[in-house]
């Protein structure tokens, strides 16, 4: 298997793809199930979004240390810890029986998503270079996007047949054979840091003072914070708002994510006709117009709704393969934490915003749209400046 695995670049960026839809199952594949299990246990929905704005702050802190410890111990054995965590967190989820142990199970859940969450980007950086690196991050990412339209149903089925419970006996289940695969695998980091444990967290003082890496990151992190609102601001607006069964939910989140996968995929075919910096101001134009479009119409009807989140799904799909390979090559040495850093930053802000629009707003699709058009404002403003500094190596 490992061999194989290694001589065949197309199984291999499948196998990593699977890896990094371990964040996205355990996220997307019980959100029409928050509802529910904040009705059978007797709490407010903010109570229940705890689940996923606490899973989403263990994930992002927890990044930061799996990445670290990836470019000191390598990449496989601190993968496979994160998966066996992932696992056993997965099956005590479901044994719940209150919602603080949820909350809590969720929380060990989080950490053991992060470690394929960082260590696919660090094997990426590893094992690819140049435009290949780009086309490896686009198709991991078109497919990993298929993780949002499956996952969706798949809960909506569970909640329809037995119950939330069986969501994470699955999620468990699914995550257990990637962990078998893991087993197999063969290190792809060459040359490990000599650096003590307890060292290794001054290691992230390297790329705050790369200012090109750390301000890219900055203004491309923003970006994506409406797209991570959207998760949890979703089963609000289509189930309790307008009062859409689970499953006209779980096809509706499903069709955005069909439609970010398209953005990605798009980005992998315009990488022979344009540089990572066009496609990118591309993707934040687009990005404003979709703010635009659901300032001005999303509170009219769901359709609209629909129609202008999945152009802003489309645009910040288009920009993430060409804004990670760009960021990503402006660092020479500890990648793992590189790519950590950028996750976490992303992951622990779009946290922040999911506690933001999931507040009891009087108007709440109108925060978030308007949330949408100013972070996409002010990347643009940011990117112009930005941009003219980027001379990435790749």
């Amino acid at each position: 298997m490992e061999h194989y695995l290694e001589n065949n670049k197309a199984l291999y960026v499948i196998f990593l793809a699977t890896l990094a839809m371990t964040a996205p199952l355990a996220t997307d594949m019980y959100l029409s199930a928050i509802p529910q299990i904040a009705e059978g246990w007797g709490v407010g929905k903010d109570i229940a979004n705890l689940t996923l704005v606490l899973w989403f702050i263990s994930f992002s802190v927890s990044i930061l240390i799996a990445g670290s410890l990836s470019d000191k111990y390598g990449r496989k054995p601190i993968l496979i810890g994160g998966l066996a965590i992932f696992v056993g967190s997965s099956f005590l989820c479901a044994l719940a029986g209150s919602i603080e142990q949820l909350i809590i199970f969720r929380i060990f859940q989080g950490m053991g998503a992060a470690a394929p969450a960082a260590i696919v980007m660090a094997i990426i950086r590893d094992r690819f270079k140049g435009v290949e690196r780009q086309k490896a991050l686009a198709y991991v990412m078109t497919i990993v996007a298929v993780a949002p339209m499956v996952a969706p149903l798949l809960g909506a089925f569970l909640l329809k047949v037995a119950n939330w419970r069986f969501i994470f006996l699955l999620q468990g289940t699914l995550v257990s054979i990637t962990f078998l695969v893991s087993l197999t695998i063969r290190e792809t980091l060459d040359t490990k840091l000599d650096t003590s444990v307890f060292k290794l967290v001054t290691r992230y003082g390297v790329h705050l003072r790369n200012r090109p890496y750390l301000f890219a990151s900055m203004s491309m992190g923003l970006l994506v914070l409406p797209f991570y609102g959207y998760i949890a601001f979703s089963p609000i607006f289509y189930i309790s708002i307008h009062g859409l069964s689970e499953s006209t939910f779980s096809l509706l989140f499903g069709l955005n994510a069909l439609v970010s996968m398209a953005g990605a995929f798009t980005s992998s075919r315009l990488t022979k006709r344009l540089d990572d910096k066009q496609i990118i101001t591309i993707a934040i134009l687009g990005a404003i117009v979709a703010g635009a479009g659901l300032t001005l119409f999303a509170g009219r009807h769901y359709l609209y709704f629909l129609f202008f989140i999945a152009i802003f799904s489309f645009f910040t799909g288009l920009s993430r393969p060409s804004s990670g390979s760009l960021i990503l090559g402006l660092v020479k040495t500890d990648v793992g934490s590189a790519s950590s850093l950028l996750v976490f930053y992303q992951f622990i802000a779009g946290a922040a915003c999911m506690a933001f629009v999931t507040q009891p707003w009087s108007r709440p699709v109108l925060v978030f749209s308007l949330l949408t058009l100013g972070v996409s404002v002010l990347v643009l403003l940011l990117w112009s400046k930005i941009s003219k500094t980027l001379n990435p190596e790749n």
